[in-house]
């Protein structure tokens, strides 16, 4: 009876164990930010932030923990520089409080910091990672920031968001449009009313079309549009005026005309807008377009039936200029 008993004993023990692992692993499930390293990345980020408080350059520190422990992700805190902070003071006080508030840490804890301010023209909101080295931090702040100075923003508001660079109003595509960044990267300008996008590869690299020349070109139509090269595609909208005429082959075929060598421009598909509803934002969706894939360096009809014998009809437009 003595055994029955403390056998008995045992197995509740063994299954009060297991009830509470479960129970426990439920809680973390729903309440990541309850995990011993976020309590850790939690004191980190404390730590930074009253170093920040400290520096006669800061405006404001403000620390999100909540937030960033429900998306999963390293706690963050914004920082409001003094406008005017050159890029090298930021960089020396990321590095400091990286030092102050990890010291020796191997890299299993991380915080991210947003750095906010005005610098040379360059409006700058961009979150950085904080784990690596001193040395790698300031590697990675001179790298994303080159183009303060030249751009009218640099924007890259959370850890897995692309960089934003937008140059503002220009004369002439900005020189270092095509300069690799490293990671994914979205660059803007807007030429003789005509707003341009050209985002990277997942690798940083930038095709290289004649933005110039094919503003030129769609300017002949329009006096405005959108020109999205995303990669190797690039989407021209504004050519229609008229939505019962729709893309007309001698509004389309001068823009055909000025990437007639796709292969040398780094483009395997050009997409026209048939309609004036659609736009930028919009070019992967289905809807009407005029779309041209590079073959053996020179385009060729997407599509068959009607709308393939309207592209072949654009082609052959191109082909008399």
């Amino acid at each position: 009876m003595k055994i029955a008993r403390t056998t008995l004993i045992v197995i509740s023990l063994v299954l009060l164990g297991v009830v509470g692992y479960f129970a426990y692993n439920l809680v973390l499930l729903f309440n990541p930010g309850l995990e011993p390293h976020s309590f850790e990345e939690r004191s980190v980020a404390r730590a930074a932030a009253k170093h920040l408080r400290h520096d006669s350059r800061v405006s404001s520190v403000e620390v999100f923990e909540e937030e960033s422990h429900n998306s999963g992700d390293a706690p963050t805190v914004s920082v409001h520089l003094k406008d005017g902070t050159s890029i090298d003071t930021a960089t020396a006080l990321l590095s400091s409080t990286r030092d102050k508030a990890l010291g020796d840490d191997d890299g299993s804890a991380q915080i991210g910091i947003t750095l906010k301010w005005s610098v040379e023209g360059t409006d700058i909101n961009v979150f950085f990672l904080i784990s690596a080295s001193s040395h790698d931090i300031a590697t990675n702040v001179q790298h994303d920031l080159s183009l303060v100075g030249e751009a009218t923003s640099i924007q890259r508001p959370g850890e897995t968001l692309p960089l934003q660079i937008d140059y503002g109003d220009v004369t002439t595509p900005p020189s270092s449009l095509t300069t690799p960044s490293g990671s994914l990267t979205i660059k803007t300008f807007t030429m003789n009313d005509w707003k341009v996008t050209s985002t990277s590869n997942t690798d940083g690299q930038f095709s290289n079309p004649p933005f110039a020349q094919i503003i030129t070109a769609a300017g002949q139509t329009s006096p405005t549009g959108t020109i999205d090269l995303d990669d190797d595609t690039l989407s021209v909208t504004g050519l229609v005026t008229d939505e019962n005429k729709g893309l007309t082959p001698e509004a389309a075929a001068p823009v055909v005309h000025t990437v007639n060598n796709c292969q040398a421009a780094g483009l395997t598909t050009l997409q026209l807008a048939a309609s004036t509803q659609k736009d930028s934002s919009s070019h992967h969706a289905q809807g009407p377009w005029a779309a041209f894939v590079c073959n053996n360096g020179t385009w060729a009809p997407q599509h068959d039936g009607s709308t393939g014998q309207d592209e072949a009809a654009i082609l052959n437009k191109a082909a008399e200029l």
